[in-house]
């Protein structure tokens, strides 16, 4: 099935999943163009630039501008992100509530490019820290937004939550707001951030 849960191999280097197989994922994209770029940062192996044009990605190697989003992560973590654990996890969510194993479709989502400058101006870094029960295991990843150095170390903020509590909103299709009230999120350093940047990405 073109739309099924795309498989990689667990052993799979950041350098080959950017290079060879991310443009090349099954995604259902919005059929739109945008200007700023997500950059990855996977630390001491490498950055990578990613960009939507007509709906499809675009990857080139290093830094890329414009930037409005930087993500960084270790490689073990990345791997968990996108081959391993968290993945897994994912599909097991899925499957307990009886929904569809596959890739989310998302060409339904609405984006106004005057609202991602907006959130894009408001800045700050937030580090997302995902508990895994079953493991026992903690995964970091660090959201910078806009251009300039990408933090790592440390964020603005810290959202710490339950790997099964955030999959289930998200295969909920919960909205961003009612995500950050839900009581499942337990943030620490400046606990506004997040609030304004969901204001300014969603309006209101």
């Amino acid at each position: 099935m073109p739309d099924a849960y795309f498989s990689l191999p667990r052993s799979l280097k950041p350098a080959v999943f950017f290079d060879k197989h991310l443009a090349a994922l099954p995604l259902r994209l919005p059929a739109i163009s945008l200007a700023d770029r997500v950059v990855y940062h996977v630390q001491g192996v490498g950055a990578w630039s990613v960009a939507l044009v007509d709906g499809r990605l675009d990857v080139q190697s290093g830094v890329v501008g414009p930037i409005g989003l930087q993500i960084s992560a270790t490689e073990a973590h990345f791997r968990e992100a996108v081959t391993g654990a968290l993945r897994e996890r994912q599909i097991e969510v899925l499957k307990r509530q009886r929904l569809p194993v596959e890739v989310p479709d998302l060409r339904h989502v609405r984006v106004d490019p005057a609202r991602l400058r907006a959130a894009i101006a408001v800045g700050g870094s937030l580090a997302i820290v995902i508990h895994d029960r079953e493991y026992d295991d903690r995964y970091r990843y660090v959201l910078t937004i806009g251009p300039g150095p990408a933090a790592f170390a440390q964020a603005t903020t810290t959202i710490e939550v339950d790997a099964d509590d955030l999959l289930t909103l998200a295969a909920a299709r919960t909205p961003p707001m009612s995500v950050l009230v839900s009581g499942k999120l337990r943030l620490a350093g400046d606990i506004g951030l997040p609030g304004r940047l969901l204001t300014a990405l969603l309006g209101g």
